[in-house]
C-alpha cells in the first residue's frame, strides 16, 4: 500500500489529556488505574463490589482506568448551545480528541480542506452513563408490568430517573453507536465520509485501516481515524465479572507476566489525522510516522469469547506485512494486545513466535495496558500512540509490574525480550519500524505496521 502519513495526534486517556501528558506518564512508569468511585458507578461502590461472587448483580473487581476531571471546551464548535447541553462524555470525548488531532495537523477551521476530510470512529456499542439514565425507566416500567401480571397485583410505579423528555435531558444521549461520529463531523465542519464501527477491542486498528482505504481510493484527502471507549463503568465492571475476565480476589492484572490472572478495564479516546504521504510532503505537513501496512482478519466463533484463535492472528500478521512490503525482520518492537488474561497473552506470544520465528526473528514486546488498563475499543489508539511517540523519542517505555515475564512456547518471544525499563530503541539498522496488535471479541484481529519519519 502507499504509505499513509500520521500528521496529527489527539488523545484523552486516564490521567492524560493530550499526547505530551500521555508520554510523560509512560516514561515515568505511572500506573493510572484506580478503584472505581461513586462518580463512575453511580452509587456507593460497596453496594456492588463483590469479590466473593455472592451477588447476582455485583462485580468482583473494582479497579479500572478512568478519565476524571474533564470538561469539553465548546469554543469554535459548529453546534448550538442546545445541542451541546447535557451531552454524555461519549460525545464530549469524541469531539475533544478529534478536534485535538485536527488542530495538531494544522487544518482545524480550514474550510477549504475540510470539505474533503472524513472521520472513522471506533465506538463500543454498550450503554453509557447517560443512556442508562435515559432509558432505564422504560425497562423498569416493562418489568414492573410483567411482575404485576405474574403476581396478579397492581405494580408499584418504578422510581423514575430523568427519563425520555425529562428536564435537562439531551435526547442525543440515546444514540450510543453511530451518532457520536456524525456529531463530531458536524461540529468540526467535515464534508467527507463519516461513520462509526464496532470491531470490539480491535476497533481502533479497524478504523485506521478503513480510513487508509478511503485515502488510497481518493474518496478523501484528509481523514480522522480513532476510537472512543466510554461505556457505563458499572455495565463494564459487571459484564467482565460475568465473563470471569477479572483477577480473582487477592490476585492482580499484570500484562505479559506469568502471575497475571485477568485484565483491568479502562476508558478513553484517541484520534489520528491522516493524509497520503505524497500529499503530506507536497503540503509541508509535520509527519509523526507512516502507516506502512494494515492486516485485518475475522475468524468468527472460537472456543470461548475470551479465547482467541491463533490462525486469525497469524492471518492478520501475514496481510499486514504483505501490504507494507517490508520484511518482518525489520520490526524492532511489537506493542502487544496483551490484556493480562492468562490464555489470551500466551496465545498471542505463540502466534508471534510462529510468524516472526519463521523469519528467524524475535522483536521486543510490551503492553501499554499495564499503565492504563484495557481501554477496549480505544485500546489500539493507546498502543499506536505509544509506538509513534517511542519511535520519535528513540525510547521504549517500560511495561509495568513485570516480575516473571511470560515467554512463548518455544521461549523465543517474550521473557527477556519484554521491555521492563525505559529502553533505547533497539536495532535492526534502518528506519525504525514497529508492529501493533489488537484482537477483539468474535475473532476480530488486526495488526498495523508503523515506520518512523
Amino acid at each position: 500500500m502507499e504509505p499513509i502519513a500520521i500528521i496529527g495526534l489527539g488523545c484523552l486517556f486516564p490521567g492524560a489529556d493530550g499526547p505530551a501528558a500521555f508520554w510523560q506518564n509512560l516514561v515515568g512508569g505511572v500506573d493510572s488505574t484506580s478503584a472505581a468511585t461513586a462518580a463512575e458507578v453511580g452509587a456507593d461502590p460497596a453496594l456492588f463490589c463483590d469479590p466473593a461472587h455472592q451477588k447476582a448483580d455485583g462485580y468482583a473487581y473494582g479497579r479500572g482506568g478512568f478519565v476524571r476531571g474533564f470538561s469539553l471546551d465548546p469554543a469554535g464548535l459548529a453546534l448550538s448551545a442546545a445541542q451541546l447541553r447535557g451531552l454524555d462524555p461519549l460525545y464530549a470525548w469524541s469531539l475533544h480528541v478529534a478536534r485535538q488531532a485536527l488542530a495538531d495537523s494544522g487544518y482545524l477551521g480550514r474550510a477549504d480542506r475540510l470539505d474533503r476530510c472524513g472521520l472513522v470512529l471506533g465506538n463500543l456499542s454498550f450503554p453509557t452513563r447517560s443512556s442508562r439514565r435515559l432509558l432505564a425507566p422504560l425497562y423498569a416500567g416493562a418489568v414492573a408490568a410483567a411482575l404485576g401480571d405474574m403476581l396478579a397485583t397492581p405494580p408499584r410505579p418504578p422510581q423514575r430517573e430523568r427519563g425520555l423528555g425529562g428536564e435537562g435531558v439531551n435526547p442525543l444521549n440515546a444514540g450510543i453507536s453511530g451518532r457520536p461520529a456524525a456529531l463530531a463531523a458536524q461540529a468540526l465542519g467535515l464534508g467527507g465520509p463519516r461513520l462509526a464501527l464496532d470491531a470490539a477491542c480491535a476497533s481502533s486498528l479497524y478504523a485506521l485501516g478503513l480510513a487508509c482505504d478511503y485515502l488510497a481510493a481518493g474518496r478523501a484527502d484528509l481523514m480522522l481515524a480513532g476510537a472512543v471507549s466510554c461505556a457505563d463503568p458499572l455495565f463494564v465492571l459487571t459484564g467482565f465479572s460475568i465473563f470471569n475476565a477479572y483477577p480473582p480476589a487477592g490476585e492482580f492484572s499484570r500484562p505479559l507476566d506469568r502471575s497475571s490472572r485477568g485484565l483491568t478495564a479502562g476508558e478513553g479516546a484517541g484520534v489520528f489525522a491522516l493524509k497520503r504521504h505524497a500529499d503530506a510532503l507536497r503540503d509541508g505537513d509535520r509527519i509523526y510516522a507512516l502507516v506502512r501496512g494494515v492486516g485485518l482478519s475475522n475468524d468468527g466463533a472460537g472456543k470461548h469469547v475470551l479465547v482467541p484463535n491463533p490462525k486469525g492472528q497469524q492471518l492478520a500478521f501475514e496481510r499486514a506485512y504483505a501490504a507494507a512490503g517490508v520484511p518482518p525482520q525489520s520490526i524492532a518492537y511489537v506493542e502487544c494486545h496483551a490484556t493480562g488474561t492468562p490464555v489470551g497473552d500466551i496465545v498471542e506470544l505463540n502466534s508471534m513466535e510462529r510468524f516472526f520465528g519463521a523469519h528467524g526473528h524475535a522483536p521486543r514486546i510490551g503492553s501499554v495496558k499495564s499503565n492504563f488498563g484495557h481501554l477496549l475499543t480505544a485500546a489500539g489508539m493507546a498502543g499506536m500512540l505509544k509506538v509513534v511517540l517511542s519511535m520519535a523519542h528513540g525510547q521504549i517505555p517500560p511495561t509495568l509490574t513485570l516480575s516473571d515475564p511470560l515467554s512463548s512456547q518455544g521461549g523465543t518471544v517474550g521473557g527477556p525480550g519484554a521491555v521492563r525499563a525505559l529502553t533505547p530503541w533497539p536495532g535492526p539498522p534502518g528506519p525504525r519500524r514497529a508492529g501493533v496488535s489488537a484482537f477483539g471479541f468474535g475473532g476480530t484481529n488486526a495488526h498495523v505496521v508503523l515506520e518512523e519519519y
